[in-house]
């Protein structure tokens, strides 16, 4: 079992592949429904507009299996390997931890992906998707997240266009000693794509009101539906609303100017100049209207010399977001590292308890009148579980650094295992140093799994403790003998 990321993005894919493969919520729960996995594979689907990515903890044919979906759902023949990336072990979990962060983002320090992020990884849940390990690597992403917003100023600023065109408005104000734009009113003139960004960012900062007007009322009264509160005037109203509107943002994207000094409004009942951003490519408003003291115009220059100044200042953050994902990321492998080297110790517990449960059975079964012997399996079954659910909780939950973790994954599985049977797969590996450990060290559960299930079916053959040899007993005694930290 193996850490995988792949998947199409902005650094990987035109973008004629990225939007092939978006996906929407309905379409993720289709997707989900037709993956067909390992029993213990893990997996969690992010699709944005810049992404598709897909976070998986499972074997290399559970990944081309995925793929094979997602090329289907992308009308695809076939996966795009030249498009995509693919990326394992600890380069899969730095990849998720910099996406979460910000620091894959096509605008550094992006803050919107991380609520993307955690949409994503809810959607898995819902979908039964994520157990202990990718739940783990999930919340160290959030943490890595949100260390890198409070211990750096990778996301100061506003980077994108429509944030900037928002936060100019914000610090335009400001000088007039307003502390936000809560009594400001909107006007957003386009219902494009950028008009609806424009909505979206307007939506951190609650202003008075938003009115939207568009050439096309159908395409402003969709878009407007898509956002609370957002009210539509018509395109030959738009006058009107500008009268009454102190930030106008012009996103209409037309051939020519659609605000001039000649049919721009007097502001007779405004005591300051509306502000206006036009973020259109062409101009869409005329640079002479700056001559109007009833209004001030920014346009896409003004926006890039904002943009670029944050950029510059987000980018000397970024050794820094570096060094914290770099530090969760060596957390959680050895985090992993500890949690595979407990497997064949608690499936060596396992073993032996189910091994003296179904001895148990067999031996009392003719005594047991009236009750079917699936059922006494289950209700056995399940006192057994609940009886080693605790002790193995809490062994998971043992903090390595206050033990000598080596020495008692032996002493337990020792302890547990028959003396007649021993595989070197199952013991727990050697590091040649006392470094941080790598995903590569750690042992691979399609071996293990293989003698678990042996050692299931020869524990029903034979109970555990019926046959202690003289070597096993040496061997345990040695290892209690043995010196460890005090």
């Amino acid at each position: 079992m193996t850490f995988y990321a792949f998947g199409v993005n902005h650094t990987s894919s035109s973008v004629d592949v990225t939007e092939a493969f978006s996906a929407s919520t309905e379409a993720q729960a289709r997707m989900y429904e037709h993956f067909d996995l390992s029993e213990d594979a893990e997996i969690v689907l992010v699709s944005t507009c810049n992404r598709t990515e897909v976070y998986l903890y499972g074997r290399f044919a559970d990944c081309m299996h995925v793929q094979h979906v997602l090329a289907q759902h992308a009308g695809f023949s076939s996966w795009p390997s030249g498009d995509a990336f693919m990326l394992q072990d600890e380069a899969a979990i730095r990849h998720v931890l910099h996406v979460t962060s910000g620091l894959d983002s096509v605008v550094v320090g992006d803050g919107q992906i991380l609520s993307q992020v955690k949409e994503a990884y809810q959607h898995a849940i819902d979908h039964n998707s994520v157990h202990s390990l990718m739940h783990r690597l999930m919340h160290t992403a959030f943490r890595a997240a949100k260390r890198v917003v409070h211990e750096t100023s990778l996301s100061n600023g506003s980077a994108s266009i429509s944030t900037a065109a928002v936060a100019m408005a914000e610090e335009f104000f400001a000088q007039y000693g307003f502390s936000d734009l809560s009594e400001q009113d909107v006007l957003v003139l386009g219902a494009g794509k950028m008009g609806a960004l424009a909505l979206h960012a307007l939506t951190n900062y609650a202003p008075t009101s938003v009115t939207l007007s568009n050439r096309t009322g159908s395409a402003a009264h969709e878009l407007a539906a898509q956002h609370h509160g957002v009210d539509v005037v018509a395109w030959d109203a738009r006058n009107e609303a500008l009268q009454d509107a102190d930030i106008v943002v012009v996103t209409t994207g037309a051939p020519e100017p659609v605000l001039t000094p000649g049919n721009a409004p007097e502001r007779p009942y405004k005591p300051l100049p509306a502000f206006v951003i036009d973020v259109a490519v062409p101009r869409n408003v005329s640079p002479a209207l700056n001559d109007n003291a009833d209004y001030v115009v920014r346009d896409m220059d003004s926006i890039e010399d904002w943009t670029s100044s944050v950029q510059a200042q987000r980018r000397s953050e970024i050794p820094r977001a570096e060094a914290i994902c770099e530090e969760l990321l060596s957390d959680f492998v050895t985090w992993v590292f500890h949690q595979q080297a407990l497997q064949p110790a608690i499936q060596a517990i396992r073993n032996t308890f189910e091994g003296i449960r179904s001895k148990e059975v067999e031996r009392h079964a003719h005594r047991i009148e009236g009750m079917d012997r699936a059922e006494i399996d289950r209700l056995t079954q399940s006192i057994m579980q609940k009886l080693l659910a605790v002790p193995i909780v809490r062994l998971k939950n043992v903090d390595p650094d206050s033990i000598n973790f080596v020495h008692g994954i032996r002493l337990l599985h020792a302890l547990f295992t028959r003396a007649d049977h021993k595989e070197e797969s199952d013991m727990l590996p050697e590091r040649s140093d006392t470094s941080t450990p790598s995903l590569s060290d750690t042992p691979r559960h399609g071996a293990t799994e293989h003698h678990a299930e042996r050692d299931s079916t020869e524990s029903k053959a034979q109970c555990p403790y019926e046959d202690v040899m003289s070597d096993s007993a040496d061997h345990i005694s040695a290892l209690l003998r043995a010196p460890h930290p005090s």
